[in-house]
């Protein structure tokens, strides 16, 4: 539905139109208060009941911020923009009411509009662009529109003299085919107050279509639009005209109705009610356990890589999927009420820009517009008033040549990112990404591998490692637990088949029960050793591996191993950041991970303390971007995940990978194809290595050009000459800008000597006694007891609970009791939010 200024009680409009001279006067939006004194709207032409054309002022430059607002509108369901006609169709979706009072609705709806006047890079609506005739296609031309009158005059005047074509109407098809340089002459004269290059273009031109010199016109505006349509084609690419993650989790859901289960949609819930879920389900709302245990994925909301136990009384959101287990949930909220709401929310509120490359032809060849016409003027009175003499000099402007050759490069430079892994969407993002001087990464799946690697196991008894590995993947096998997977992983990678299991008794949110060639077998965590009457020891104290996951393995009642699960970093992580500091580039990890986890993934990678930012929501990140941008720095963020996607949207270049959720990949400007986050430096040299010939090609287009122009002016130089340096240098220079394809990645450096601890695997064995990890969990205990502020890795190690049970729990009125019940000595904890610690009370 529109808007409320629109969703009102009027029925739809019956009469089909409306064209009257006078009804189009009163519909005039020049007085409007508010946001509509930003929109180039002026008012409305003609309306339908689903349809209304507006006229626009042709000339304003927030034609962008004008299709965003429009898009952003409850109801909108196209935009098309004809830039040509000066006028502006939108479509409303079917179930949309328009008023009956047009004039008063209608002026109302525009000051309604949202108050944002950019859009975002992700989830907008297609808009079907018109810049040169007709309302707009649904589907792109083969042949650009803009260059079809143009090349239609290079024909006629080619064929003018076998066909004999009168040369008065070749002239005038000429000027006519001029039109689009006539009217950025005219934008630049109204609107900017200035003479620009299209203007010296517009006026060479005429003055040599009157003088009976066609040729040289034709060939000019073709070559002027050709490049503008490559330069247009340079716009954002996008694989996915609409992502709408609300819609994503859009399902039919078991509702609980006394006592029953109804199946409903999962768009008619509403906060109070009642849902169960199964393994497999994601869930649509956010919401709290009232009964039922589960093993939830939570990676792609909060960056945590292993999978969170939840239990009664539990907070779970929007977009957790339910890996093991049966829970009754009850809502809480609901829609764009839900932390993934207040996403979508945050990325439609993002800055959207003109995806174009830069319009360097103009930037450059205006400054060349006043001494050319003052080179020119000079140039009549020297030939006698010879106006063909100062035509030609008009021709040696920088436009020609810099429209075809800068936009050949970047469309070189986009289809051979394709063949380097890289899917570059827009030329813009090629064009900023020479110039980034910060870049922010997220931590699972980005930095890291995103999921649970076995990165140590420990012998225990005597028992050899591969009978271990044997009896360990035999249990697990089969489970979809991303620990479980890890287990059988790591155990067939030292060549360990799994062998059937004799019984087998899987213990949700503990572990597994097993008997497998006669050995009873127990591997999970601590509680499950607890039930079966056995203590477990204290996990290793290595730093190394500080923030892994340890599993416990019990064979025939004595503790025979413990495996430590972590997500390992990426292979190529820390020679990234080692180069990216190598080239001076400003480096920052974010992540919505524990601090302790964040920063021993950090000290791997080689980053500073301060580049760390852990425990970081999706709001925090996004603001974090938007800081970096006000103190003037480039920012380009690299992230995977839903909760990245806010960020993305805020970044001056977004980055993603193939296998990153859907509208992390939508947001994206850059998706790495090969899922290798080193290969966002080969983007950064390409985007170098393009606009070093950009800059080549500026000399080849400059130089012959404004040589012949100076020498022209007291030297006679005929128009076929001018055509002929003017044109050849254009087509030198976009011969030189495909040697962009001839680009070819740079071996990544090795990095720096650091620590591997996240990253080696190791199967050395270890004799550990039970004495002396008794020792050592008391020694850790008394110093513990002796400080009143600890970490959340330290409480974790105290209370012998996982720190996601801590996590989830810490922000309940009954923390304090619940901690008190694991402490060893009783002691009741809480959690200070701006420290980020734990203290004792």
């Amino acid at each position: 539905m529109l808007s409320p200024v629109l969703a009102s009680d009027h029925p739809l409009l019956e009469a089909p139109s409306y064209h009257s001279e006078k009804h189009q006067a009163r519909l005039s939006f020049a007085d409007v208060p508010g946001n509509a004194l930003e929109t180039p709207l002026v008012r409305v032409l003609h309306h339908s009941r689903q349809r209304v054309r507006f006229a626009t002022d042709g000339v304003s430059e927030k034609i962008v911020q004008l299709e965003a607002q429009l898009l952003h509108s409850p109801g909108v369901l196209k935009v098309r923009i004809n830039k040509m006609a000066a006028c502006c169709v939108v479509e409303f979706a079917r179930d949309a009411t328009l008023p009956t009072n047009l004039e008063a609705g209608l002026t109302d709806w525009l000051f309604s509009l949202p108050s944002i006047v950019t859009g975002n890079k992700a989830g907008q609506q297609p808009v079907v662009h018109s810049p040169e005739g007709g309302e707009g296609e649904d589907e792109e031309r083969f042949v650009p529109t803009r260059i079809i009158l143009p090349l239609t005059a290079l024909g006629l005047t080619l064929l003018a003299g076998p066909l004999a074509l009168p040369p008065l109407g070749v002239a005038a098809f000429i000027l006519v085919a001029s039109h689009l340089t006539f009217k950025r002459a005219w934008q630049g004269l109204r609107a900017e107050r200035k003479i620009n290059v299209d203007f010296l273009d517009a006026l060479a031109v005429t003055l040599h279509s009157l003088e009976g010199f066609l040729l040289g016109p034709a060939v000019m505006i073709s070559m002027i639009e050709g490049g503008e349509a490559i330069r247009d084609a340079t716009q954002r690419i996008a694989s996915s005209a609409n992502v709408d993650l609300l819609a994503t989790l859009q399902t039919d859901v078991r509702v609980i109705v006394d006592g029953n289960e109804v199946i409903r949609p999962s768009t008619s819930l509403m906060p109070g009610d009642r849902i169960r879920l199964s393994p497999g389900d994601q869930i649509p709302v956010d919401g709290v356990i009232e009964s039922g245990d589960g093993s939830l994925d939570v990676v792609k909301l909060t960056g945590e890589s292993v999978p969170r136990h939840a239990g009664p009384g539990d907070e779970v959101l929007a977009g957790f999927i339910l890996l093991e287990g049966t829970l009754t949930i009850e809502t809480r909220a609901v829609g764009e009420s839900t932390r993934v709401g207040q996403i979508t929310s945050m990325i439609q509120a993002a800055p959207v820009f003109d995806t174009r490359v830069g319009n360097y032809a103009s930037k450059i060849a205006n400054r060349f517009v006043l001494p050319t016409l003052a080179l020119a003027g000079l140039s009549l009175l020297i030939s006698g008033g010879s106006i063909a003499q100062a035509a030609s000099l008009l021709m040696f402007d920088l436009g020609s040549g810099l429209r075809v050759s800068v936009p050949t490069s970047i469309m070189a430079a986009l289809s051979k990112a394709s063949s380097q892994g890289l899917l570059i969407r827009s030329g813009r993002s090629l064009e900023i990404l020479v110039d980034i001087d910060v870049i922010v990464f997220d931590k699972t799946g980005t930095l890291t591998q995103g999921h649970p690697t076995v990165t140590h196991m420990a012998i225990l008894n005597k028992s050899s490692s591969s009978k271990i590995l044997r009896l360990a993947a035999s249990a697990e096998h089969g489970l979809r637990h991303p620990i479980a997977e890890a287990i059988v992983s790591y155990a067939e990678n030292q060549g360990i088949t799994p062998v059937p299991c004799d019984s087998w008794d899987y213990r949700l949110g503990r572990g597994v029960c097993a008997t497998i060639d006669g050995h009873y077998i127990l591997i999970g965590n601590t509680r499950l050793l607890r039930e079966e009457g056995i203590e477990p020891v204290a996990a290793s104290e290595d730093p190394q591996l500080a923030i892994a996951t340890p599993i416990y393995m019990v064979v025939d009642g004595e503790l025979a191993a413990i495996f430590y699960a972590a997500d390992t970093i990426r292979s190529d992580s820390r020679q990234l950041i080692a180069e990216l500091h190598r080239r001076g580039i400003q480096t920052h990890m974010l992540t919505g991970d524990i601090a302790p986890v964040a920063h021993a993934i950090a000290e791997s990678l080689g980053l500073k303390p301060e580049e760390v930012h852990a425990e970081a929501l999706p709001d925090e990140k996004a603001k974090f971007v938007k800081e970096l941008s006000a103190k003037g720095h480039r920012v380009a963020f690299v992230g995977d995940g839903i909760n990245d996607s806010a960020a993305l949207a805020y970044a001056d270049v977004s980055i993603s990978f193939a296998s990153g959720s859907d509208l992390a990949r939508e947001t994206a400007d850059i998706v790495l194809i090969n899922d290798k986050v080193s290969d966002l430096l080969v983007a950064q040299d390409l985007a170098q290595r393009t606009f070093s010939i950009v800059r080549q090609n500026i000399g080849i287009v400059g130089v012959p050009n404004l040589s012949a122009l100076v020498l022209g002016t007291f030297l006679p130089i005929s128009p076929i000459a001018a055509v002929i340096i003017n044109n050849g240098s254009a087509i030198v220079a976009a011969a030189n800008a495909l040697k962009v394809l001839g680009f070819s990645q740079k071996k990544l450096p090795s990095s720096p000597s650091v620590s591997q601890s996240l990253t080696h695997q190791s199967t050395k064995e270890h004799q550990t006694s039970g004495a002396s990890d008794g020792d050592s969990k008391t020694a850790v205990a008394n110093e513990l007891t002796e400080s009143n502020n600890i970490n959340l890795l330290k409480l974790s190690n105290r209370l012998r609970l996982k720190h996601q049970s801590i996590t989830a729990r810490r922000n309940r009125p009954n923390f304090s009791e619940w901690s008190a019940q694991h402490d060893p000595d009783g002691f009741a904890w809480t959690y200070c939010g701006k420290t980020k610690s734990y203290d004792r009370t």
